[in-house]
């Protein structure tokens, strides 16, 4: 077995002793946070874009108050119900923040009817039963609005529909 005097162990503690290695080590770290948020940051920058109008456009359209406008007098049409044609009367409102939009609805209001009505017709009396076929109707006719004002006017500019009625018979 080793002696105590072969160990020098109160020399070596004091020899062996690391002079500001915790200091250098929170040092790198902190470093390294220091260049990896940097870099972050400036991913984020570019990828989120750096338009500083287009922000400020987008800004300003969400800060406008939502317009209503009722598709009057409301939807009416046949659905293929089990055993007989059923009927069904939806009551749909728009939201939109664009004055300008709004005069363009009113404008192709009929084109946004007839394909709104055929949208309908296509459904069964089991698609509209569900709230999950509702809400996929509801979707598909926000599709078809921002469709036909699109190809009208270049903006699909209706943000939201709802229905106000629903009813099958």
């Amino acid at each position: 077995m080793a002696e105590k005097d072969d160990l020098n162990l109160a020399e070596g503690a004091t020899a062996a002793k690391p002079k500001g290695g915790a200091l250098k080590l929170v040092l790198m770290v902190l470093v390294a946070v220091l260049i990896g948020g940097g870099a972050a940051g400036g991913a984020l920058y570019f990828v989120l874009g750096n338009d500083p109008a287009a922000t400020d456009a987008t800004a300003a359209d969400t800060q406008r108050p939502l317009i209503y406008r009722a598709l009057e007098p409301e939807l009416l049409g046949n659905i293929e119900g089990p055993g007989r044609i059923r009927f069904v009367q939806v009551g749909v409102v728009l939201a939109m923040r664009d004055p300008k939009v709004r005069e363009a609805v009113d404008q192709h209001s009929p084109v946004i009817r007839n394909d709104l009505i055929m949208l309908l017709s296509g459904k069964t009396y089991e698609d509209l039963n569900s709230a999950e076929g509702k809400e996929t109707t509801r979707q598909e006719m926000l599709q078809t609005i921002r469709e036909v004002l699109e190809q009208s006017t270049g903006n699909p500019g209706v943000e939201s529909i709802y229905f106000t009625s629903f009813v099958m018979q």
